[in-house]
């Protein structure tokens, strides 16, 4: 199958600390990757990198052959949610929708609009005012609707209780069946997400293992 990813020798530092040590790996096309470990372990560091919003301290990365940093031919292509997502402190989950659908070509508005309702997600509403759970909910309807090439989930779904949950994993299943695409879920929780993930990379301690 085709690479869609390539990384080598990659590492990130912080001072003394090494986040990320030495990782080489290959993400094949319309797959979906579970990228499991624990806390720490250098999940978020790895993705963040990736998607071109944190810097590598040495190694190669290529996204559909190219480097992604300040690149908006490859950045278009891939849609990254986060726990930790920043919104401005006046933005509706509305202006977000909005504002994801001028960023992603494949944007679905139809799937937006079912996983609102599913979610029961008050639109209206200042996200800064939402719950943990409806402010998870955000990012599962952006990154699922996104249909982007290469969709990057890191654990954004931990606000959710175990409906909402499902809700995710059932619709992601089911989109990704009509519109295959590649999709690497980061998560803790190995035994839900199991019967998603058709290949495994487990990281530890900055390292794949």
């Amino acid at each position: 199958m085709t690479n869609v990813i390539e990384v080598q020798g990659l590492t990130k530092r912080y001072r003394d600390v090494v986040a990320v040590d030495d990782v080489s790996f290959a993400i094949e096309k319309d797959t979906i990757y579970g990228l499991l470990g624990r806390n720490g372990a250098g999940k978020t560091t790895v993705m963040s990198i990736l998607t071109a919003q944190n810097f590598a301290t040495s190694g190669d990365v290529r996204i559909f052959g190219e480097r992604p940093y300040e690149n908006s031919r490859v950045l278009s292509r891939m849609c990254f949610v986060r726990e930790s997502q920043k919104y401005p402190d006046d933005a509706l989950p509305k202006h977000a929708f909005r504002t994801a659908r001028l960023f992603f070509p494949n944007w679905s508005q139809d799937l937006a609009d079912q996983l609102i309702d599913e979610f029961q997600l008050p639109v209206k509403k200042r996200i800064k005012k939402l719950s943990r759970g409806q402010l998870s909910a955000v990012g599962v309807v952006i990154g699922l609707a996104s249909r982007a090439e290469v969709t990057f989930f890191d654990e954004p779904y931990l606000g959710l209780d175990a409906v909402a949950r499902q809700i995710f994993y059932d619709r992601l299943l089911e989109d990704y069946t009509e519109h295959p695409r590649t999709v690497i879920l980061s998560s803790h929780l190995i035994d839900e997400v199991a019967n998603l993930i058709e290949k495994v990379l487990v990281i530890d301690r900055g390292r794949i293992v």
